[in-house]
């Protein structure tokens, strides 16, 4: 599925209960994928079926056009029970930009500051001029942009009305200690998928910021690979950084990848509403 086909598989998945409305813009990417299998998962397929497929039988379920078959019915009133999680708003972001990884944003070119995809998407969501022109370093406004998406607190006050500023590194720690505007520091014991992470990888204050794809030590499969760490490291998506195992900054290198991380470079850690 590609274009109006995705729009429409997102439009149905929202009115289900199971995606955001800010995320129809066409590409069936991880978040989409979740929505769909969250969807499988309440529609009570059975645990094999419970995947990320959208097709026609999840279309015709979801929109009440068909209706559960008994076997589904049965499993629909025993999952209530247990009722599937919601993702956080971080770790929503988190995927939205493992999905841009896979898309290979950049700049264009290399050096600009300017990446094309990203500047569109700051403008469709109502952040300033100054802000989705971009020319300046963007790691940051890719984490907020991605959490805007999903209607985060702490990026509509840090980026669209502006009451402090979100695509300065230091100011993100300053509000995550402080526990103001969306933003609070947890210790690194707390990382999970989602959680911001702000590096100093010099002892000379925050330079860098991404997010946590999960808790230290844990394996991670995404954009079609699988991602090892210590239980000293951390793997990250972030923006404006280099490709793992490519030479560059590591901190205004140009796209968004998924990295391995150290955790002694990890500064502060917060959590983002």
């Amino acid at each position: 599925m590609f274009g109006a086909d995705v729009i429409h598989a997102q439009s149905c998945l929202t009115r289900f209960g199971t995606l955001a409305s800010a995320t129809h813009d066409g590409v069936y990417g991880p978040v989409t994928a979740n929505a769909a299998k969250r969807a499988k998962y309440l529609l009570g397929y059975s645990a094999s079926r419970v995947d990320g497929l959208y097709g026609p039988q999840l279309d015709a379920y979801a929109s009440g056009e068909a209706q559960p078959t008994l076997a589904m019915r049965l499993r629909i009133k025993q999952r209530r029970r247990k009722p599937v999680p919601v993702a956080s708003i971080g770790a929503s972001a988190a995927d939205l930009m493992v999905a841009w990884y896979e898309a290979r944003w950049h700049e264009q070119p290399i050096g600009s500051n300017v990446v094309e995809p990203l500047s569109l998407l700051a403008k469709d969501l109502k952040c300033p001029r100054d802000v989705w022109l971009m020319r300046y370093p963007w790691c940051s406004l890719a984490v907020f942009t991605a959490a805007l998406k999903f209607g985060s607190v702490a990026a509509k006050s840090g980026l669209v009305r502006r009451e402090w500023n979100a695509l300065y590194t230091p100011d993100v720690e300053a509000q995550a200690q402080a526990g103001t505007h969306g933003l609070r520091a947890i210790t690194q014991a707390s990382i999970v998928k989602g959680s911001i992470l702000l590096f100093d990888f010099d002892g000379h204050g925050v330079q860098h910021v991404g997010y946590a794809l999960a808790a230290p030590g844990k394996i991670v499969f995404a954009g079609g690979q699988r991602w090892s760490a210590t239980s000293t490291q951390v793997i990250t998506v972030e923006g404006n950084t280099s490709y793992e195992g490519k030479s560059g900054s590591q901190s205004n290198g140009g796209c968004v990848a998924i990295r391995c991380r150290k955790l002694a470079d990890v500064r502060t850690v917060a959590y983002v509403s």
